[in-house]
Parts: C-alpha cells; sequence; structure tokens
C-alpha cells in the first residue's frame, strides 16, 4: 500500500476529527453533564469522587471525567477543551480498527476497514461529541482484539493487553467493560470446544494487573462513600438493563433501525457479504475461526443490547469494528466484481429521504429552524442526483471499484459539509450557551435564575458558573424527589416548588423551555411583577422579572 494513500487517510481522518469543534456548542443534557463534572473536578481539585452542581454524582466511573478535565486543563473551559479527547480517542478507535485489519489480513484492509469506519455517522458524531463511547470503543474492542491476537498467534503477551484495557474500559463504564468482551470469549471457546486455551490466558498475572488498574478507584469510592455501589451498581448498572428509561425506544428493531441509519453509505453491502461468510463452494458452512470470532464479537454486541430495558443510539457503537473489518475483508476479496447495486439503493433511500423531509420541514417539524434550510434542500438534492448518476453508469458497466470510491469521497465530503449546514444549528437549538450570554452580560450574581419547563440546561450553568434552580409543581414533588430504584434518582440539580417561588420577591430571571410537551403556569399572571421577555434562537426563551 502507497505511503501517499495513508499520508491522505491520516490527514483526512484529523481534519475531520477536530475542525469546528472550537464552534460546536455544548448541548444538554449529556454533554451538559459530563462538561460540567469536569469543570467541578478541576475546580475543587477533587479527582476521585465526580460531582455535579456541587453534590456527588455517581453516573459513570471517573476515566471519562479525568479525560475531559484534561482538556480544560490544557485548553480551558471551552468547547475545544471539551471535545478534544473524546476526538483524540476516536482517532484512536480508528487506528485500532486499521490495525486490526492489517493483524487479521493486510495491510489493503487494514485501510478500508479504516475507511469504513470514517464513513459511518456514529464514528463521525461520537468523536465529535463528548461522550464516553469513543473511548469505550477503543478500550472495549482493544481487549477483544489482543484476547484473539494471543489466542491464535504466539505472542501471548497480547493477553496482558487485554487485561489491561478490561481494566481501564471498567474505568469508563463500568462491569460492562469486562462482562460484555468476557461473554464474547466465553462463547467463542464454547464454539471451539477449546477451554484448554485458558491455561495459556495467564489468567492468575493478568487478572492482577486488571485489578491494580480498575480496583483501586472503586475501593476509594466504597470507602469514601457507602452509598457508592449501591447507587452505581444497582441504579445505573442493574436497574438501567432492566427498566427503559425511555420506554417508548424500548423495541426489537431499535438497533435495526440504528445501525441502517448509521452505516447508510455501505449497509447495503451487508447481505452480500453475510451470504459469502456461510455460503462456500456451493455449499453452507460455519465461518472460519477468524471470520467466526468477528461476526460472533458484532452479533453478541447488538443482542446483548437489544435485550436491555434502556436503549441509546450510541450503545452499539461498538460493533462497528468487527463489521468493518469483515466488511472490508469481503470488499478487498470481490475487487471489481463487488455488486454495488445494495449499496446505492441505501444511499439513494438516505438522501432521498432527507431531500423529502427538508422540502417538507415546515410541515413536519414546525419546531425546527435551521437557517438557511433553502441550500439545505439543494444540497440534499445534489447528493441525491449524484446516487442517480453512479447508479446509472453501475448499469453502464463501470467498475463497482470505482463507485464504492467515489461513493466513499462523496460519504466523507457530506460530513465534513453537515458540520456547518446541520451540527451546528441542530446543536444551538439545544444549547443553553445563548441563555448563558445574557446572563453574564446583564444579570447581577445576587439575582436568582429559575428553570421552567421538562428540560434542564445543565450546558448554561456549565457556561456561567450560575446556581439554576428548576421549578417544580407542588402536586409533583413526591415523584419528582431523587431517590434509588427510579429514574428520579438523576434529578440532583437545585430545585423548588411554585408554591415556595410565588413567596420570593424582587429581582429574578426564568429560562423557559420552549420544547416541553408540559402545560406551563404562565409567570407573568401567577406571579404578578413588572417582566420583561427576551427570544432567543432555540430550545429556551427568557422571563426577567424586573420587581
Amino acid at each position: 500500500m502507497r505511503k501517499r494513500y495513508w499520508l491522505f487517510f491520516w490527514l483526512t481522518a484529523i481534519f475531520l476529527l477536530f475542525v469546528f469543534n472550537g464552534s460546536l456548542l455544548i448541548t444538554d443534557s449529556v454533554e451538559g453533564n459530563y462538561s460540567l463534572s469536569a469543570k467541578e473536578m478541576l475546580l475543587t481539585g477533587d479527582w476521585i469522587s465526580p460531582q455535579i452542581y456541587g453534590k456527588y454524582w455517581f453516573d459513570k466511573p471517573v476515566f471519562s471525567y479525568w479525560m475531559i478535565a484534561l482538556g480544560f486543563k490544557l485548553f480551558g473551559f471551552s468547547e475545544f477543551g471539551a471535545r478534544f479527547f473524546p476526538s483524540l480517542f476516536g482517532l484512536l478507535g480508528l487506528w485500532l480498527t486499521v490495525w486490526t485489519g492489517k493483524k487479521l489480513y493486510s495491510s489493503e484492509v487494514g485501510l478500508f476497514s479504516g475507511l469504513l469506519l470514517l464513513m459511518t455517522m456514529e464514528f463521525f458524531t461520537i468523536s465529535k461529541s463528548v461522550l464516553t463511547d469513543g473511548m469505550l470503543f477503543f478500550f472495549m474492542n482493544g481487549v477483544l482484539v489482543c484476547y484473539y491476537l494471543a489466542y491464535s498467534g504466539k505472542n501471548k503477551r497480547y493477553y496482558y493487553g487485554a487485561y489491561a484495557l478490561a481494566g481501564l474500559a471498567t474505568l469508563t463504564k463500568g462491569p460492562i467493560g469486562f462482562l460484555l468482551p468476557g461473554l464474547i470469549i466465553v462463547l467463542f471457546l464454547c464454539w471451539r470446544r477449546d477451554w484448554r486455551s485458558l491455561r495459556q490466558a495467564k489468567l492468575g498475572s493478568g487478572l492482577l494487573l486488571f485489578l491494580l488498574i480498575a480496583a483501586p478507584w472503586y475501593v476509594t469510592m466504597a470507602q469514601l462513600h457507602p452509598d457508592f455501589l449501591q447507587s452505581f451498581l444497582g441504579t445505573q448498572n442493574v436497574f438501567r438493563a432492566t427498566v427503559a428509561e425511555h420506554p417508548q425506544y424500548n423495541v426489537p428493531w431499535y438497533y435495526v433501525a440504528v445501525n441502517l441509519l448509521n452505516a447508510y453509505a455501505w449497509i447495503g453491502l451487508l447481505p452480500g457479504m453475510v451470504y459469502h461468510l456461510f455460503h462456500k463452494a456451493d455449499h453452507w458452512e460455519l465461518p472460519s475461526q477468524r471470520e467466526g470470532f468477528l461476526f460472533l464479537w458484532a452479533s453478541i454486541i447488538f443482542l446483548f443490547f437489544t435485550c436491555m430495558a434502556t436503549k441509546y443510539i450510541t450503545y452499539t457503537y461498538p460493533l462497528l469494528l468487527p463489521l468493518c473489518v469483515l466488511m472490508a475483508a469481503y470488499i478487498w476479496k470481490r475487487g471489481r466484481s463487488l455488486p454495488v447495486k445494495g449499496m446505492l439503493a441505501g444511499n439513494l433511500l438516505f438522501y432521498g429521504a432527507l431531500t423529502v423531509f427538508v422540502f417538507n420541514m415546515k410541515k413536519w417539524a414546525p419546531t425546527l429552524k435551521l437557517p438557511g434550510s433553502d441550500m439545505l434542500l439543494y444540497f440534499f438534492l445534489i447528493y441525491f442526483l449524484c446516487m442517480v448518476v453512479l447508479a446509472f453508469h453501475q448499469y453502464k458497466g463501470k467498475s463497482s471499484m470505482e463507485i464504492f470510491t467515489t461513493v466513499m469521497l462523496l460519504t466523507v465530503a457530506f460530513h465534513i459539509c453537515s458540520l456547518d449546514l446541520l451540527a451546528k444549528p441542530l446543536m444551538a437549538d439545544v444549547s443553553g450557551k445563548a441563555a448563558a450570554q445574557v446572563i453574564n452580560r446583564t444579570l447581577p450574581q445576587n439575582v436568582p435564575i429559575y428553570v421552567q419547563g421538562g428540560g434542564y440546561p445543565t450546558s448554561t450553568v456549565f457556561y456561567t458558573g450560575r446556581t439554576l434552580t428548576f421549578l417544580v409543581p407542588d402536586d409533583r414533588v413526591e415523584e419528582f424527589k431523587p431517590r434509588d430504584g427510579s429514574w428520579a434518582v438523576k434529578n440532583i440539580m437545585p430545585w423548588t416548588t411554585y408554591g415556595d417561588l410565588y413567596k420570593t420577591k424582587g429581582q429574578a430571571m426564568v429560562l423557559v423551555d420552549t420544547h416541553t410537551k408540559q402545560k406551563l403556569p404562565d409567570l407573568t399572571k401567577t406571579w404578578p411583577g413588572t417582566w420583561k421577555k427576551i427570544k432567543l434562537q432555540g430550545q429556551w426563551s427568557i422571563l426577567v422579572r424586573e420587581r
């Protein structure tokens, strides 16, 4: 593989992962939670116990907070600082995908594995978001890569890499960091009927290495906070797995839809890849050890999270590494005979659906305001027409690899362009920065700030450093109070009731959630005073009580 191809590949990846990071606003609620917790970690100097709103916060283990706080230490409390290490781990995840393809197959398969990952929406969005999933992708998949290299090769020291990365995965996301890779390995050994290989797996010294990395923080937290294990293991893990946080998403086909959309650019190749994986020389047979391990790896991740009650778009993200490597091997093997009709159909459906949606956006999503929506319509229409032209060329006999290369370049270009056309306005719509700018510019420190509606703008707290008090209806206090064994455990922000609010006097500012479906009291009538309204673009508007 020529060096200039690799140079172009890595320069494109670095540009894609870090460009515009300083102009992508911190959004609510997940990004705001991680950013504020990391900011408080740095300000308090407490690098052991994560906290938010000045209270201890047992939502996630500590590693991701360390990384985001380190980004703030290097680049200040900024969007670029918050996104630096998530993007860096995105780059590491891309390197791991390429390296896996090279180690298991060839340099060419490694390159195609990386290109396929670059073409997915999840890699692009997660690597530029303040989330833990990019770190988990690198650590958890690294466990399985190191395990298989040690299992299938002569260098058994790779086992130590698996144990060390399992420790880091556990510090990043909790028990899932070792339980899910462990489940995949156990099922693989069941299939191979090769339990004797565990004699070479360095179980004693490896488990000691795992504990040396993962255990100190958990032990320290259990000593400092007696309720830590119950809250973290009970509510944030067992409860999350058995009780849906968002019941409307707890449907069997959820991750089918997520991954069809995520890998729209090449998912049409999947049926052909699976067929050739199990059908060889005119008969059906199980795949080889290498392909079987990769297929099992991707399938178990998909099935495991499908069975969990709580579902998030990012949960199945780690399956992309084995899937990209399998797909890259298939593409390289088929070469110019690669059937691309399914891939072109997927792209036509995707860009056609986007074009239709933007054309009807005012009717279908009246609250969604995208500046330059006319330009966006033309942009999607041009992409749709590009796919039509490619389909015509394929019909006329153009090389499949040329078609694939063109789709790949168009997809990467789409990701870059969508940063400015889509990501920026959509993120601004769900960020509290506009409200924070008004607060920082006009509001004295002694004036209280309240939040009315269904959402809570943690990002505004991050940008201002001010206390925002959430308003709770008097008849919903018991339902709202944080408690273990309920999703109300997340309600640890400062809060008060409307009844108590009405007893206060003087100036105040209220952030009103314009996206909420709740029927909100009109404070200008229920809390008499002299009011001024400030309309902002996005989720929040402002009411100022001057006296």
